[in-house]
């Protein structure tokens, strides 16, 4: 089937959702049809009902497996200035990535990048997705990180889709049965990573610090001014700061959910056991990473670029609600 990309006017294709039904309805038929042709015996009649039960329940178990992501439309958003690392975590690890993961394979993909996007990443890495990339010239670390999010929603990028899950090309979802069953639960709005490690599931209110390199929010609360209208002055400004600012709504409404088992430590770089994402820069020479790889994920935290956690300060930052 094909229809038309609301957002950006491509024709992309999707498979039938019926197409397994009638995979199963077609072979049950020609094995029926083989049965007639031969004996029609009391043993090959029970061969065909043995079959059909069979075929039921890889049905059934093929639905409870992969929950109805066709109800909702995601979007990657991936940013960066393309540093040469970064190009090689996209060639190294991402095609297997894509290969090993279900939302990957059904998400859209919108790159924000600070250079030429490598042919080979398009064509290559990206093959057979609805890729789009737009350019921006970078301002540097912090600033280039913020103002991915502050174009995107001011310029309507989002529009059309349910969810946006936001990665670096050095950030790597490993495992995506947890982040599914989340996208699909109409009680959630948002999944976050704490940077302080805090181990609060939901209704995250008090000392947690939103990692702004992995992120998933429903497009419901990135209209165009939930980035442009924060406020920090240029010393104290950080693409943290401004995520956790914009989404402490969905916090406040209990409908925020948080990866569990970080060992962040302030760094802000996912890890942890049994983290379903990663970001660790020495993982790259372990890439193509198989389905459940690495298996160890709780390396060592990076420098902080944060304050200390609150309960180690004697103040409590303005921003901080």
């Amino acid at each position: 089937q094909k229809f038309v990309n609301p957002v950006w006017g491509e024709k992309i294709c999707i498979p039938d959702p019926m197409a397994f039904h009638k995979l199963n309805a077609l072979a049950t038929l020609l094995l029926v049809r083989l049965v007639m042709a031969s004996a029609a015996t009391d043993d090959s009649l029970e061969i065909v009902s043995l079959v059909q039960s069979l075929i039921q329940r890889s049905s059934k178990r093929s639905e409870w497996q992969h929950p109805s992501l066709d109800k909702i439309r995601v979007l990657l958003y991936v940013t960066s200035h393309l540093p040469e690392y970064h190009v090689e975590f996209l060639r190294k690890c991402w095609p297997r990535l894509i290969r090993n993961s279900e939302l990957l394979q059904r998400a859209d993909v919108l790159f924000f990048a600070g250079g030429e996007l490598p042919t080979d990443i398009s064509e290559d890495v990206f093959r057979n997705k609805n890729l789009r990339v737009e350019r921006y010239n970078n301002t540097g670390y912090q600033e280039g990180a913020m103002l991915a999010m502050e174009t995107a929603t001011s310029r309507h990028w989002f529009d059309g889709y349910d969810w946006v899950i936001r990665v670096n090309p050095d950030v790597l979802i490993l495992d995506d049965a947890w982040l599914i069953k989340n996208l699909l639960d109409d009680g959630v709005d948002g999944i976050f990573a704490d940077c302080y490690d805090s181990g609060c599931a939901r209704s995250c209110t008090g000392y947690q610090m939103t990692n702004s390199d992995f992120f998933a929010v429903r497009t419901k609360h990135l209209g165009p001014v939930s980035f442009v209208s924060f406020a920090e002055s240029a010393d104290d400004a950080s693409a943290e700061k401004q995520v956790h600012q914009a989404f402490a709504k969905i916090r406040e409404a209990g409908r925020d959910r948080w990866i569990q088992n970080t060992t962040m430590q302030g760094s802000c770089r996912i890890r942890g056991h049994g983290t379903p994402v990663l970001h660790e820069h020495s993982v790259l020479s372990q890439c193509p990473l198989a389905k459940g790889e690495p298996k160890d994920r709780a390396f060592e935290p990076h420098p902080t670029h944060l304050e200390p956690h609150p309960t180690h300060l004697p103040w409590i930052p303005s921003w901080m609600p």
